[in-house]
């Protein structure tokens, strides 16, 4: 159970970095969020507390009245699920990722061809972004970027000269939460996600992360679990039905 709170607490707090410096992010009891204006994510709202009427009615009226589109995430574990529910309170599932974690020990075979860059700069900042984009088909503003590289680290990867993939690192204490890993589809099946992942977990245990936690995509869930990452949970991504 500790690992499903290290992982939603290492996602949430990203939620909240990547957020406090646009005066995007809000939290109480109840409700928080994280938005920003001319960016695509994270723009997400969850729940603090358990989910009831009374606070999935409260979401509801903050998507509604926000002028920026934003998801609401719910946490399912422990064999309870929120699902129809929430569907029947007026909004669709366009997505759900198992929560995954890693104990980390031994460091993991050093990739050869690849090099691999923190973001530091703006150019730097805008090359991360336009491969994020490539392999994930939205954006994630430069602005966001660089107003965080003090707390998250970006990753850009090259294959000589040329970037060929990004990551970022977000630490919490002992828990190293990895995000935005993604190849742009053209540099597919040449395993570069896997000596990114190699490298990133690496530098997690480098900063003395003793714990690696993720959500996975499909494309990604098959080789995370050959690397050894075990299933926790899953989160749940919903719009509503009107947007």
């Amino acid at each position: 159970m500790e690992h499903i709170e290290y992982n939603i607490q290492n996602l949430l707090n990203l939620y909240a970095t990547v957020g406090k410096p646009f005066n995007g992010y809000a939290s109480d009891s109840a409700i928080g969020y994280s938005r920003i204006q001319a960016s695509e994510w994270p723009n997400k709202i969850w729940s603090n507390e358990k989910l009831t009427p009374d606070v999935l009615q409260n979401i509801k009226i903050l998507i509604e009245s926000s002028k920026i589109k934003m998801r609401f995430v719910d946490f399912e574990y422990g064999g309870s699920t929120n699902h129809r529910f929430i569907e029947q309170s007026g909004f669709e599932l366009t997505n759900s990722m198992p929560g995954m974690h890693l104990k980390l020990t031994n460091p993991f075979e050093t990739p050869t061809r690849l090099s691999f860059k923190m973001v530091t700069e703006m150019t730097e900042a805008k090359i991360w972004t336009a491969v994020f984009k490539q392999a994930f088909g939205y954006l994630i503003s430069e602005d966001l970027v660089l107003k965080n590289l003090n707390k998250i680290h970006f990753y850009i990867t090259f294959e000589d000269s040329k970037p060929i993939g990004v990551v970022k690192l977000h630490r919490t204490n002992n828990i190293a939460g990895i995000y935005s890993l993604g190849v742009p589809v053209a540099f597919r099946g040449n395993g570069y996600a896997k000596e990114i992942m190699h490298f990133v977990l690496n530098k997690a245990m480098q900063q003395g992360a003793t714990v690696a936690t993720l959500q996975a995509s499909k494309l990604g869930q098959g080789m995370y679990e050959r690397m050894g990452f075990k299933n926790d949970f899953t989160v749940h991504s919903y719009k509503l039905k009107t947007q």
